[in-house]
């Protein structure tokens, strides 16, 4: 299942939102980013159902005021086994949720919406289109998270090796043989928008997903491959027929299947620790030592063989070098 395109709003209010914070980065830089065209963002009080802000704006100058200092986002599988403590309210099952925090305080901010208590039907109700607005609206609800969380959430700021999170991505994703005939982003060299641009048009207007003040280009390829690769499987998954157009077979389709869906799971985690670190996001010459190991980035045996070679051949040398030494002694030279 493809990831809600929510991640893109949420991405955004981290990022900008943390220079916001910092005292970085004005309002009128970004309050009409075209991400959150269409957009409406309500933040309210998950136990009180209180509306808190009506505007990112308004949240996050309120938050400012509070003492909060950071902003992160995180895999909403973290809060698997917390209870939602409002039965009027549904949270969605999307795949990122925010975390302000204060102080020793971190607070979490999921998506969901109100249950009507008068309609009692398992179907959504729609509004007959004639009513329907174009402005999509997602209410972020406030949930205090409790200090078992602190490690989980803790992890995901831990410094990140990128050079081993692209290593990892392109053996477990674009080496694939369900890549095989993926075409590569036109655009991956330009920072990642999240919407239509025209590349030959330069506009303020247009922004990326994150601040462009950082040379933060390993994560703008990154996002662009990866989103590129996700939608070539989805499609291969609409339409299931190999290059001579013949129906691929039953387990195939449901390998294509899996495969698409590790492609969204490590997608996600990407999206986490461009968030997240987006100030740190390039490829360094020299690959510095792993820190970070939350993609599972596989052992490498063939540069501990290399090294144990190398100490063996030292070693040789200097044997090599007593002997000549005592059989020089011993001959007089």
């Amino acid at each position: 299942m493809a990831l809600n395109q929510i991640w893109k709003q949420q991405l955004t209010l981290v990022t900008y939102g943390n220079e916001f914070l910092a005292g970085d980065l004005n309002f009128s830089r970004w309050v009409e980013h075209p991400i959150f065209n269409q957009n409406r963002l309500i933040f309210r009080d998950l136990l009180s159902q209180h509306l808190l802000a009506q505007h990112f704006q308004i949240w996050l100058e309120g938050l400012k005021k509070q003492g909060v200092k950071k902003l992160s986002l995180h895999l909403s599988s973290v809060l698997n086994d917390e209870q939602n403590p409002n039965a009027n309210v549904e949270l969605l099952p999307f795949a990122h949720f925010i975390v302000s925090h204060q102080a020793n305080k971190k607070t979490a901010w999921i998506c969901g919406h109100e249950l009507a208590e008068w309609y009692n039907s398992d179907q959504e109700f729609i509004t007959p289109q004639s009513q329907q607005s174009t402005t999509h609206q997602e209410v972020l609800w406030r949930y205090e998270l409790s200090d078992k969380f602190t490690k989980k959430i803790d992890a995901d700021l831990q410094k990140v090796n990128w050079n081993q999170v692209a290593i990892f991505l392109e053996k477990e994703l674009f080496d694939s043989k369900y890549a095989e005939h993926f075409s590569e982003p036109e655009q991956q060299d330009l920072p990642f928008y999240g919407y239509d641009i025209d590349p030959t048009v330069l506009s303020e207007q247009q922004l990326a997903l994150i601040p462009t003040d950082y040379p933060a280009d390993c994560a703008h390829r990154l996002l662009h491959r990866t989103q590129a690769l996700a939608d070539y499987l989805e499609q291969q998954r609409q339409h299931p027929y190999s290059a001579t157009g013949q129906l691929i077979s039953p387990e195939e389709q449901i390998n294509l299947r899996n495969f698409s869906q590790k492609t969204d799971d490590l997608f996600a985690k990407l999206i986490v620790k461009t968030a997240n670190h987006y100030q740190t996001a390039q490829l360094t010459a020299e690959e510095p030592e792993i820190i970070d190991r939350t993609m599972e980035v596989p052992h490498h045996p063939d540069k501990t063989q290399h090294h144990k070679v190398g100490a063996s051949g030292v070693i040789k040398l200097i044997v090599l070098t007593v002997v000549i030494c005592l059989v020089a002694y011993y001959f007089g030279l």
